[in-house]
């Protein structure tokens, strides 16, 4: 059985036209309140972009806080999208972003109101090196070699920060 878990997914990209029949978004709902749309028509999917030009929806309690067959479906048909998950019991807060382009999709590790983490054991050794280099009597250019890979270090830890989806679109092809 399946722990839920609030999760919200936000689309963008080219839907082409031939799809739409099979755009797995009918058991969605567009917020919290489980707000229902046409999902059968592209003006009834249309009217439900967000601000950003964006398909945006939430669920209080998918399963493993995911989208499951419509993650797939997306990933099948290179569409983008990033989905937010809250944590529960052993499973922390994530953020998932899918863009064909990556050749990859990344995933970190949020609070529950998407604020990418860092674990402090990968911190810690780079902290300490750095005091340690603080101290050293080295030639400055030394120094300052062993300061960049340092630098080199903690920018690795931090997640990438990815270009905004581009807006959600239904296409000819």
């Amino acid at each position: 059985m399946a722990d839920r878990m609030p999760a919200e997914i936000w689309i963008g990209g080219k839907l082409p036209r031939s799809l739409l029949d099979e755009f797995p978004i009918s058991d969605l709902r567009l917020d919290w309140d489980e707000t229902h749309f046409d999902s059968t028509s592209e003006q009834g999917i249309l009217s439900t972009r967000d601000e950003s030009g964006l398909l945006h929806f939430a669920e209080c309690e998918a399963a493993w806080g995911e989208f499951e067959e419509l993650e797939g479906w997306l990933r099948e048909h290179n569409i983008p999208f990033k989905r937010h998950s809250s944590g529960k019991y052993e499973y922390l807060p994530e953020l998932v972003e899918f863009r064909p382009d990556l050749g990859e999709e990344i995933q970190t590790m949020t609070t529950d109101s998407g604020e990418p983490l860092v674990c402090k054991s990968e911190l810690v050794p780079i902290l300490e090196s750095m005091a340690k280099l603080q101290r050293s009597k080295r030639p400055l250019d030394a120094q300052v070699r062993a300061w960049k890979g340092l630098a080199d270090k903690l920018a690795k830890l931090v997640p990438p920060t990815l270009s905004p989806l581009p807006p959600f679109e239904i296409v000819d092809c």
